[in-house]
C-alpha cells in the first residue's frame, strides 16, 4: 500500500517568488485603500480645525479693534459698504461689511472677511436719551470746551439708552445659542441687542452662494450668539458685545 507524500508548505517569501494570489492582491488593496482613507481624513480634519482656529483669532482681533476704537473716539465704526474697507456713516446705516482700512487693518483674505453691523437710534430731541452708537455726540450735557464734551463717557450713556431699549429686528441683535440662550431662530428667538457684532464667514456650508451659513443672511441684523458651538452646515465664528457688555468694559478701561 503506497504511503501518501507529504509536500512542505510553502513559506510566504516562497509564494511571494510564485506570485500572489487574486484574493492576496484584493487585500492588500484594501489595507491601501483604508490607509489611504484614514490618513486623508485626518488631514481633513486637523485643516478644518486650522481654519476655525484662524478664524476665531480674526474675531478676536476684530472685537479688540472695535473696543480700543469706541475707547478714542467715544464712538463705534461705521460698516462699509462694500468690501473696501473705507466705513460710510449715511444717516441710519447699520449693516455691512467690516471697515477695515478706517480702522488701521490691512484687507483680509476672501474667507476672513467679515461682516459688520452696529447699533443706532438716534434721538435728537432729548440728547441724554440718545443711542446712535456711529456718532460722539454731548449725551451728559458737559459745554463745549470740557475735557469731557463728547467724549467715551457720552458713548457709555448712549450704550446704556440702547440697553433700555426693547430688542427688535431692525436694529442688531442675536440670537440662541442652541444652549442656554435657547434655539438659533433669527425670526423666533430675539435674545439681545448688540452694540456691535462681527462675523467671519471661512467656508460655505451650504448653497446660498456666499460664505455666510445659516443662521447668518447678508441683509440681516441677526448673528448667532458667540457661545453658540460650530455645527454641521455651518462654521460661522461670531463676535459681539450687548450695550451692557460694552459699556462695562469701556468703564473699567477708563484712565
Amino acid at each position: 500500500m503506497n504511503k501518501p507524500v507529504l509536500r512542505p508548505t510553502r513559506s510566504f517569501a516562497q509564494r511571494a517568488q510564485a506570485g500572489f494570489t487574486m484574493l492576496e492582491v484584493a487585500v492588500a488593496l484594501l489595507v491601501a485603500g483604508l490607509m489611504s482613507w484614514a490618513a486623508f481624513t485626518g488631514y481633513e480634519t486637523v485643516a478644518a480645525q486650522q481654519r476655525v482656529e484662524r478664524g476665531r483669532a480674526h474675531a478676536q482681533q476684530l472685537q479688540s479693534i472695535v473696543r480700543a476704537f469706541a475707547l478714542r473716539h467715544g464712538r463705534l465704526p461705521c460698516p462699509a459698504a462694500d468690501p473696501n474697507g473705507y466705513e460710510v456713516c449715511a444717516a441710519n446705516r447699520q449693516l455691512g461689511w467690516f471697515p477695515y482700512v478706517t480702522v488701521g487693518l490691512e484687507l483680509p483674505v476672501p474667507e476672513l472677511f467679515a461682516r459688520y453691523a452696529m447699533f443706532r437710534a438716534e434721538n435728537l430731541a432729548v440728547p441724554t436719551q440718545d443711542a446712535d452708537l456711529a456718532v460722539a455726540r454731548e449725551r451728559s450735557l458737559d459745554v463745549a470746551g470740557n475735557l469731557t464734551f463728547e467724549d467715551v463717557s457720552d458713548l457709555i450713556v448712549a450704550l446704556n439708552n440702547a440697553s433700555l431699549l426693547a430688542t427688535v429686528n431692525t436694529r442688531p441683535y442675536l440670537t440662541g445659542d442652541a444652549g442656554v440662550a435657547g434655539a438659533i431662530d433669527c425670526a423666533g428667538n430675539l435674545v439681545v441687542s448688540a452694540a456691535y457684532w462681527a462675523i467671519v464667514p471661512l467656508q460655505e456650508k451650504t448653497t446660498a452662494g456666499n460664505r455666510f451659513d445659516p443662521p447668518h443672511a447678508v441683509a440681516s441684523l441677526c448673528a448667532a450668539n458667540p457661545a453658540a458651538p460650530l455645527r454641521f452646515g455651518s462654521d460661522d465664528v461670531v463676535v459681539a458685545d450687548s450695550p451692557t457688555e460694552l459699556a462695562g468694559w469701556l468703564r473699567q478701561s477708563l484712565p
